[in-house]
């Protein structure tokens, strides 16, 4: 029996809502929708179609300011190593208190390994050479000016990332408090549909909804494996998916297809591909079918042909 599951995915969700709401334009009246209805349920997509833009647009926010940060440290790197090569011929190689004074820490001359210990150290430089200017040097790029744009750079650039990161996590919160709210309405239409449509009633497809009395199409296979055969042939095989009655074999030959096509149509859940070319690169994924449908294709599998 179908069960007119909502879909997990916000586009397909998105769609679903579209038509569910234009049944509901055309419909609602005469069947006679009164909580949730296409002015209650629309505004309710548009908010969610609005939140989840608004959360993309964010996420790609965060993502510039990632990069920016990155390039950021990574001009704090090599001011610091710069700057290790020019004291050494001051400090000597070890490490030592004078290490320790322009702002090494950890008993160790290497550049540190995490950010905030390049952030703090651009500082510790920047103070250091302004108290010891004799120890600057335009020719190595490790000078007072230079430590304090890239400290300045550095700092703009993690207090921006904490922005964004902020403001992805609020703009998330709201896509999913709005897409809760979508699912909310939607449910609570198909549960009036529910009460107010017999299980056969085709207007059910008219919302873009199952008819409880229609079977239910299959669930996808979960995994597929391929293994190579005698010459120009491989051995196919997938799990039993949940309703399916029969399957459909795909195939692409790589450099020869342009997409999957059709080749067997099993009844069990194995299948003996021949008469493909030797050394070609197979790729094979398999779909259920029953007399409702057809399911979305089980996972790719890939293989040369002996």
């Amino acid at each position: 029996m179908a069960s007119n599951r909502l879909p997990d995915k916000l586009d397909r969700l998105f769609a679903k809502g579209d038509d569910m709401c234009d049944g509901a334009h055309e419909h609602e009246v005469a069947i006679g929708i009164k909580q949730n209805t296409e002015a209650v349920v629309r505004p309710a997509l548009a908010a969610a179609r609005s939140a989840e833009a608004a959360f993309g647009t964010k996420k790609v926010q965060k993502k510039a300011a990632n990069a920016t940060l990155t390039a950021a440290d990574n001009a704090a790197k090599v001011f610091i190593n710069n700057a290790r090569k020019r004291l050494s011929k001051f400090f000597g190689e070890s490490y030592s208190t004078e290490w320790a004074a322009a702002g090494w820490s950890n008993n160790s001359t290497s550049t540190p390994t995490t950010q905030d210990e390049r952030f703090n150290l651009v500082e510790s430089l920047k103070l250091y050479l302004t108290g010891t200017p004799a120890h600057e040097s335009e020719d190595m790029d490790v000078t007072i000016a230079i430590a304090t744009t890239i400290h300045s750079n550095l700092s703009n650039a993690r207090t921006a990332l904490a922005l964004k990161v902020t403001e992805c996590g609020q703009a998330k919160a709201a896509r999913d408090t709005a897409e809760a709210n979508l699912r909310k309405r939607l449910t609570g239409m198909i549960t009036e549909l529910a009460t107010l449509l017999s299980d056969e009633d085709p207007l059910w497809h008219a919302f873009g909804l199952s008819r409880p009395a229609d079977e239910e199409t299959p669930e996808a296979p979960s995994f597929t494996s391929l293994i190579a055969s005698v010459p120009g042939t491989l051995l196919a095989d997938w799990d039993d998916a949940l309703r399916a009655d029969h399957y459909r074999v795909w195939i692409l030959i790589v450099g020869v297809d342009t997409e999957f096509r059709a080749v067997d149509s099993p009844s069990d859940s194995d299948a003996t591909l021949g008469g493909l070319p030797s050394g070609a690169t197979v790729k094979v994924r398999v779909t259920s079918v029953n007399d409702a449908g057809e399911s979305q294709p089980g996972p790719e599998a890939t293989a040369v042909v002996p």
